[in-house]
């Protein structure tokens, strides 16, 4: 039987965070908890919800990291990681122009 999302413990938005924070789906996420799919999903997307909060905070935290480990690499003359942190400038200067 499928969990309620209203019946999560902490515990298990420990693991929300775990999962995302290693860049699985909120499908992905659904699955391995044992959630109603359709319902994690569209919780994951709903800006006012806690499971966002919990999923999109994570994958974010982690995104900085790989980012800020790629930055520091690339001003250490790494030169696949200058071919990377330029493409993650081009994409954040797209990102903001859709402002």
């Amino acid at each position: 039987m499928q969990k309620s999302l209203y019946d999560l413990s902490d515990n298990e938005y420990d693991e929300i965070k775990k999962m995302a924070a290693v860049f699985f789906t909120p499908k992905q996420i659904a699955i391995v908890l044992e959630l109603n799919i359709d319902e994690f999903v569209d919780a994951c997307n709903n800006t006012e919800s806690k499971c966002f909060i919990a999923f999109e905070g994570s994958r974010l935290k982690s995104e900085f990291e790989l980012n800020s480990s790629i930055v520091r690499l690339a001003k250490s003359g790494s030169s696949p990681a200058q071919t990377m942190a330029l493409e993650m400038y081009r994409k954040s200067q797209l990102k903001l122009n859709e402002r």
